[in-house]
């Protein structure tokens, strides 16, 4: 069996087949999948049998390893892509785990109706922002290290967000003191200067550019090297509502 963003292949124990079931149109369930019942996708055969040992991964961490198989069978494109779209999915997850989840987990009044209005209106404030916005926009939050303590303080900081944020300068993050953690400057600055954007621009516009195995290589080298260090140490690495109230000391999100 294994496990991708998007699908779950697993071989049938009774015919051997393999199946691929997609999570949204076949198994209709985008959560970790445990011991599903599943019946085997081959007319002939239709046995039933579990799904097993899903990927507990957040989604950006599922579309860098999605890459391997892409390598495997030379989709270069594709590739590029996928990790130009887990810089965006970690970006927007940024702004909800500091936004919302970790002052929702620390606010005494646990208000989820407040959470769901401004979850959808930290949305609407960055739904049209590209790659290169709101990369400025996630590099700005980063370096403010303001951290609201309710969703009252939370809602004042999304209504004052940019609309198009620049990029802040470079002494902005070398003079950065306030991380305890010295290489957070350092991955910051590879991730301004990171080139998967325009990249992944000329793949997907009217040129249809078809990028080498070489410049994939160093994409997702970089791409790892930035996101497989930044969510952690900034304490931002799954998208878990929960998880966050665990580490607050508060009730279970279903519990409010």
């Amino acid at each position: 069996m294994k496990a991708t963003y998007e699908n779950f292949f697993a071989s049938c124990p009774t015919c051997g087949s393999e199946n691929i079931f997609n999570r949204a149109s076949d198994l209709r369930d985008l959560d970790l999948i445990v011991d599903r019942q599943v019946n085997c996708r081959r007319p002939e055969c239709r046995q039933p049998f579990y799904l097993s040992g899903d990927v507990v991964s957040p989604a950006y961490e599922m579309l860098i390893f999605d890459c391997y198989e892409l390598l495997e069978r030379k989709h270069y494109a594709y590739c590029i892509l996928n990790l130009a779209q887990a810089y965006e999915v970690f970006f927007a997850q940024y702004l909800r785990v500091e936004l919302l989840y970790k002052p929702f987990a620390c606010d005494p009044e646990k208000d989820i109706n407040l959470l769901n209005e401004l979850m959808n209106r930290l949305y609407a404030k960055t739904e049209k922002l590209t790659f290169e916005p709101m990369r400025n926009l996630f590099l700005r939050l980063v370096l403010q290290r303001r951290r609201p303590a309710s969703l009252h303080e939370a809602e004042d900081d999304i209504n004052l967000l940019p609309c198009t944020p620049g990029p802040p300068p470079d002494d902005d993050i070398a003079g950065a003191r306030l991380f305890n953690n010295r290489r957070i400057p350092q991955v910051l600055f590879r991730l301004k200067a990171c080139k998967v954007a325009a990249l992944r621009n000329q793949v997907v516009h009217k040129s249809a550019y078809r990028p080498t195995l070489d410049e994939v290589n160093d994409a997702l080298r970089e791409t790892r090297e930035v996101l497989f260090v930044l969510p952690r140490d900034l304490g931002a690495q799954t998208d878990d509502l929960n998880w966050y109230m665990r580490r607050a000391g508060s009730r279970d999100a279903s519990g409010v």
